[in-house]
């Protein structure tokens, strides 16, 4: 039940209200409102303007209320110009009262329409979901069985569908390197690759989880290509330039304890040196979880 009006702010508040009603052909509840705000507008307290303001609302309501279709199928062709506006307000008072019954019960018909309505948006939106969401897991399901032409054909149906299996596999290969499961990283950002091969983001992160691995020839592949498809791409040209003086002079890890603690210290080093250059604008170079944003 809507609050009682006491100020004049509340009572233009419930008139608006009823104004929008009506615009949106909810006759009854219009009615209802209106009958509430013309009972309590005589003792509510109006400076001159405010007065003549809302009566000019009112007349121009009554008028737009009287052309209404609706209202006219219930209440038939009445015009409300003809009166000065008291008259008026106490003509539609005392019609609202003489009908009240039929007017209330027209207003539950429209909320149990509208809540209908409602539920049935609802029920459709979460059919929308879950047909996305299965089209998400038949894509992956496809690309874990090696069904790539199934899966790009799934992925071709919604842009949406191909960045969630990309998140998927990207977030998988991001758990993994940090896990320190570098087979099973590369594993899962192949497979990301294969939803959007033109991601240098992808391509980096290969080329970090390849690098850690002691591959660095693999990881300098996956580098160009990444600098390929964006020459901007700030830590990737930082990280290929590393591994081209690295792999020119020999001076790249291989196998050993100490390789994965040095490629840490060289990715601690360049966030340093970005923080010094841009003033925290670059994040360390690290799997992207996204298109933009590396992770820290």
């Amino acid at each position: 039940m809507a609050a009682k009006i006491s100020t004049i702010a509340e009572l233009f508040h419930r008139f608006h209200q009823c104004e929008m009603q009506l615009k949106q052909g909810k006759i009854a509840a219009c009615l209802i409102s209106f009958k509430e705000v013309i009972e309590r507008a005589p003792a509510i307290p109006q400076t001159e303007r405010e007065k003549n303001e809302f009566e000019q609302g009112v007349g121009l309501f009554l008028r737009n209320l009287s052309a209404h279709k609706k209202f006219q199928d219930i209440f038939g062709n009445i015009s409300f110009g003809d009166s000065d506006l008291a008259t008026n307000l106490e003509f539609i008072k005392g019609m609202i009262v003489a009908q009240e019954e039929e007017i209330v019960e027209r207003y539950h018909k429209d909320e149990e329409a509208a809540e209908a309505l409602r539920l049935e948006i609802d029920q459709e939106k979460q059919k929308q979901e879950d047909e996305f969401r299965q089209k998400i897991a038949e894509a992956i399901e496809n690309i874990d069985q090696g069904n790539l032409p199934r899966a790009q054909e799934i992925m071709d149906e919604n842009e949406s569908i191909r960045e969630a299996v990309v998140h998927h596999y990207n977030d998988l290969g991001i758990q993994c390197r940090a896990d320190g499961s570098l087979e099973e990283a590369i594993k899962h950002y192949s497979r990301a690759l294969i939803a959007a091969p033109d991601d240098e983001n992808l391509h980096y992160n290969m080329g970090r989880a390849h690098c850690e691995a002691g591959n660095t020839e693999k990881a300098e592949e996956y580098l160009a290509a990444a600098m390929k498809l964006n020459p901007e791409f700030r830590e990737g040209k930082i990280l290929y330039d590393y591994l081209m003086t690295t792999n020119r002079f020999g001076e790249a890890p291989r196998a050993g304890g100490d390789r994965k603690n040095k490629f840490l210290e060289f990715f601690k080093n360049i966030y340093t040196s970005c923080r010094k250059v841009e003033h925290q604008a670059s994040p360390a170079p690290n799997e992207t979880k996204n298109e933009a944003t590396p992770e820290m």
